[in-house]
């Protein structure tokens, strides 16, 4: 028969091993956590933003590009009299797009005596950074709140009509030149996401299209009405959403996938739909170390992990040892598996004994493997009912048992101790006799491993078999002797 092994780890280590599973489980339920606590965060606060591409084409519709255009044009004087003028209200201005100078910038200064209300109104939100029209005749005129973003020259890239993709979506087609409607029936078209050249500001643009019917030159005039709106303006309350746990970085974009940095966690999360049907994503990364630092270290759930963890390291060893037995336990009989017996368990008693019941392969065979797990088990609470305080009871495998006795001093107290086994009968109701055993017991020396004490006694076990069953046998000197039931005499194997 198989022998039992020794577990090479040690309780000791088997303990400490177990709380430091169960100490980064908790850390693992931390972080998850966490996580999910600042993707709900990032939920909650997009659905509160407002669709600032709604609000602003709700503004647009309000401006009157020939208002600018009649603004400008009836201007003798197209530029500041006084190099500074801290008291303007905003700045109207104009470039020639075919030579990319300016050639107007009117200040604004009262805010009754002056047109251009609507422009004024659109200009006050702290979002719109610059709004203006470009028109056919490859004119940029607009409104800016501050001149120091007016450069003298526009940089060299489009700043022709055509470059523009919203004005070839909307004026780009054939039919439009007969019938001056507009190519798309789009209400806007957003631009993707850039760095202005007045401001050096991350900006997003919208531009509307409009046609207008010239009276005085009896012809059409059309261009494109624009919305420079700061990204970080727009959007500062998801940009840095927190006081002191914003992302190591923040993004506003069109692209829905965007590569993860390595050593990142990333969240990414639909923000806004644009007129164009276009989806706006907001998307945020922490660094590894700093999810650790801002998020999961303050967070409520690292504290409780704190409380839990110290309370585990004051109540660890009696929950150890309880998971231990668990562990060790067989399910069927309650008795301990034969892992539980290593070389210091062994050594720490006197006597070992294998038992082994009689004809069990007769009784599953027979009567079905439910009356064996019943016998099995009715065998296992005769062992248990007949030990006396130290000693332990072990399901070997199958139908075989092992018994450890500890404070045996000599044979004569060994004798008294296994025949109680003997002299009762284990009876249940679903088999007609009552149930035996054989067993052989060895006395335990200090030079016996744990599998050379299991196959003596096993072989004493196997002399049993061979001499009628129902019996113990034992070795005294060089003889195999045999436990009988109470009065029988003893007699020589």
């Amino acid at each position: 028969m198989p022998a039992s092994k020794s577990n090479p780890l040690s309780r000791k280590w088997l303990s400490r091993l177990g709380f430091l599973c169960v100490g980064l489980a908790g850390l693992a339920m931390v972080f998850n956590y966490a996580y999910l606590s600042i993707r709900h965060d990032m939920e909650l606060i997009t659905a509160k933003q407002p669709n600032v591409f709604e609000v602003f084409y709700q503004r647009a519709r309000i401006l009157a590009p020939a208002q600018l255009v009649q603004f400008i044009d009836r201007r003798d004087i197209k530029a500041p009299i006084f190099s500074e003028d801290n008291d303007a209200l905003a700045y109207v201005y104009g470039y020639d797009l075919k030579t990319r100078a300016r050639f107007a910038e009117i200040p604004i200064l009262s805010p009754t005596s002056e047109p251009l209300g609507a422009y004024r109104y659109v200009l006050s939100y702290p979002e719109v950074i610059n709004l203006y029209a470009i028109l056919d005749d490859h004119r940029l005129l607009g409104m800016m709140a501050n001149n120091r973003y007016l450069p003298r020259q526009l940089r060299s890239t489009n700043t022709m009509v055509d470059n523009i993709g919203p004005w070839l979506h909307y004026f780009g087609c054939d039919a439009f030149a007969t019938t001056h409607t507009p190519c798309s029936t789009d209400e806007a078209q957003v631009s993707d996401i850039y760095t202005d050249s007045f401001t050096q500001l991350q900006t997003i643009t919208m531009y509307s299209p409009f046609v207008l019917y010239d009276p005085s030159a009896r012809e059409y005039r059309y261009g494109l009405t624009g919305i420079d709106i700061a990204i970080d303006t727009a959007f500062k309350d998801m940009l840095r959403p927190y006081d002191d746990a914003n992302p190591t970085r923040t993004v506003i974009s069109f692209d829905a996938v965007e590569p993860c940095r390595p050593y990142h966690i990333c969240l990414s999360t639909p923000l806004l739909r644009t007129k164009a049907g276009a989806d706006l994503y907001l998307k945020w990364s922490y660094s590894y170390g700093e999810f650790v630092r801002v998020v999961v270290i303050r967070s409520s759930a690292f504290q409780l992990y704190l409380i839990a963890l110290l309370l585990l390291m004051l109540s660890w060893r009696p929950l150890s040892l309880r998971l231990l037995t668990l562990v060790h336990t067989d399910q069927l009989t309650g008795l301990p598996r034969r892992d539980v017996l290593d070389q210091t368990m062994l050594l720490d008693h006197n006597y070992l004994m294998i038992l082994d019941i009689d004809n069990f392969k007769s009784i599953n065979d027979r009567y079905g493997h439910a009356v064996g797990d019943i016998a099995l088990t009715a065998f296992a609470h005769h062992l248990r009912s007949n030990m006396r305080k130290g000693d332990t009871a072990i399901r070997w495998g199958g139908e075989e048992f092992v018994v450890i006795y500890r404070g045996l001093d000599d044979e004569d107290a060994m004798w008294q101790v296994v025949t109680r086994l003997l002299t009762q009968p284990i009876a249940i109701p679903d088999l007609p006799a009552p149930i035996t055993f054989s067993a052989g017991i060895i006395r335990i020396r200090d030079y016996l491993s744990v599998a050379e004490a299991v196959t003596l006694a096993d072989e004493l076990l196997y002399h049993v078999k061979q001499r009628g069953k129902h019996n113990i046998a034992y070795r005294q000197g060089l003889e195999i002797r045999l436990v009988k039931e109470p009065g029988a005499p003893q007699e020589a194997g």
